[in-house]
């Protein structure tokens, strides 16, 4: 699927896009718009790690054409070097390789190999006009769902399903930040987010059991009893 913007940016907000870091304008590649969580697991997995390749579920159809009575302006996918799916797909599997929260990320399906099959759902850019200049803002979102190793039946239990995102906007100003800078920006909350999200479900650990059936059975305390009568 190829997503394109409804809208095209102002003037305004193409000033603002003309003052991105780098003419290169790759997420995965430019250090200036994006730079890796240092993100290690505590507690690191040892089930191996199969990464489908990343969905792109956006939609140009949802994006509101204005707020509060303002216009909004959306960036373009096309002013990135490559699209969108494949620079976040690229970043998602460095970043999971890197994480520890799996013993290795495979290149393909075993049995007993979790898989993650990622959505991106929301990567929106662009300007919203104000009274007195605009306000940047830039918008991404994950869908997670992950998968576990295959089970006697022949299928793969749901372990997972979580959607992270993050949104960030500039204060009102004649010369906002670029939108597609603040794309890297929201880009790496989104990923510590979604790194945070995997840690914490433990899918990635054979040796954790459930929450339901690890958790200790805590009796209910007896009400205080009554003074007794002199």
């Amino acid at each position: 699927m190829t997503f394109r913007s409804r809208l095209v940016l102002t003037p305004l907000a193409l000033a603002a896009a003309c003052a991105a870091p780098n003419p290169a304008l790759d997420l995965a590649t430019n250090d200036r718009i994006y730079i890796d969580v240092p993100f290690r697991s505590r507690i690191p997995g040892d089930r191996d790690l199969f990464v489908a390749p990343l969905e792109d579920g956006r939609s140009a159809a949802e994006l509101p054409a204005e707020e509060g009575g303002f216009p909004i302006s959306y960036g373009s996918d096309q002013v990135w070097e490559r699209p969108v799916r494949e620079m976040v797909d690229e970043i998602l599997a460095r970043q999971l390789a890197d994480s520890a929260l799996f013993r290795g990320v495979a290149e393909r399906v075993g049995d007993d190999t979790v898989v993650l099959a990622p959505t991106l759902v929301s990567f929106t850019t662009g300007a919203l006009e104000c009274v007195a200049g605009a306000r940047a803002f830039a918008e991404v979102g994950l869908r997670l769902r992950v998968f576990g190793p295959v089970e006697a039946s022949g299928k793969r239990p749901l372990l997972l399903d979580e959607t992270v995102s993050e949104r960030q906007i500039t204060p009102p100003s004649l010369r906002p930040v670029s939108p597609y800078l603040l794309a890297g920006s929201a880009l790496r909350a989104t990923m510590q987010k979604s790194l945070a999200t995997l840690d914490t479900s433990n899918v990635g650990r054979s040796f954790v059991p459930e929450v339901a059936a690890a958790a200790p059975v805590i009796p209910e305390l007896a009400p205080p009893a009554a003074p007794a009568d002199k």
